[in-house]
């Protein structure tokens, strides 16, 4: 598992690559939003990022002078323990699901 520094910094790369615009909502019915967030994704993956990674759950959106960042939220722990080989898909299919402007309900 990556440590949280080079965790961001992927993130971070990624995002400005991508062309995503975090400040603005997405529309999950425009094609170029959603290739832009398969983009975002794909080069967090190829990057080492682990899409069952925990940390995404703590992340928070900063803004300074009309650019945008993703920070841990304070008090996050400086190194997650997670099992390697661990795959829990259910972040990744629960962020894709937000992005569609859906909710994952596991009773159906």
């Amino acid at each position: 598992m990556i440590d949280n520094a080079r965790f961001l910094a992927v993130l971070n790369h990624a995002l400005r690559e991508s062309g995503l615009d975090l400040a603005a909502p997405t529309s999950p019915t425009d094609p170029a939003a959603v290739a832009a967030w398969a983009g975002f994704l794909r080069l967090c993956v190829a990057q080492g990022v682990s899409i069952a990674d925990s940390r995404w759950r703590s992340l928070e959106m900063r803004s300074h002078q009309g650019s945008h960042r993703l920070v841990l939220a304070p008090g996050h722990p400086e190194r997650e323990d997670a099992a390697d080989g661990e795959e829990d898909f259910t972040l990744g299919l629960s962020l894709l699901m937000s992005m569609l402007g859906r909710s994952l309900d596991r009773d159906d």
